[in-house]
């Protein structure tokens, strides 16, 4: 719901954008037979109640899991809103409760990562409280081409040691957590 993307707000209709997103998840499933897709519902986070979220929401039938971008209560341009955050987090666990969908922190993350203390005393504070169970969390993207557009941290940046905190943290999962979900299973009980 973006203003800046060509199906956002101020492009389009909540209907239009429904109708789109019905179009282009029938055409992927129906058509083309697409069955390798998990479609989420991400919608920025300018709401501040469950109908709010759901003006666009184009249906339970169209939709595999929900979730939120939000930059702007983690510290975006200085302001920090964690309580906001947790509510808007919450709404989506209540729904997803509700209609049997996952939920997912779909995009967050504070550029350049200026708070050292960023990763367990913001993000890891904030999913704990929503005391939801979320899918996965995304950080945005690091453009090797900018030296300030970066949401993970690298090699001697200042929020490494607070980084492998949030690693380490038993709440978390990462990719070595899991079991190993894509190997074959004939080679699984060679082992």
């Amino acid at each position: 719901d973006g203003d800046w993307f060509w199906w956002g707000n101020t492009h389009c209709t909540a209907a239009e954008f429904k109708t789109l997103w019905q179009f282009t998840v029938s055409f992927l499933k129906d058509t083309l037979k697409v069955r390798n897709f998990i479609y989420a519902f991400s919608p920025d986070c300018r709401f501040t109640s469950e109908a709010e979220f759901l003006e666009r929401y184009p249906g339970d039938a169209w939709v595999d899991m929900i979730g939120m971008d939000n930059y702007h209560d983690f510290g975006r341009d200085g302001r920090y809103d964690l309580p906001a955050a947790v509510a808007k987090l919450r709404i989506l666990g209540d729904y997803a409760r509700r209609s049997g969908k996952l939920v997912a922190f779909t995009e967050t993350g504070l550029e350049g990562i200026p708070e050292k203390a960023w990763w367990t005393e913001t993000l890891l504070t904030t999913i704990r409280k929503a005391g939801i169970p979320l899918a996965y969390v995304l950080v945005w993207r690091n453009d090797s081409r900018s030296k300030t557009h970066y949401y993970a941290p690298y090699p001697g940046h200042g929020s490494v040691p607070d980084f492998l905190q949030f690693y380490e943290n038993p709440f978390t999962i990462f990719e070595k957590d899991l079991p190993r979900m894509y190997a074959n299973p004939a080679d699984i009980k060679k082992e």
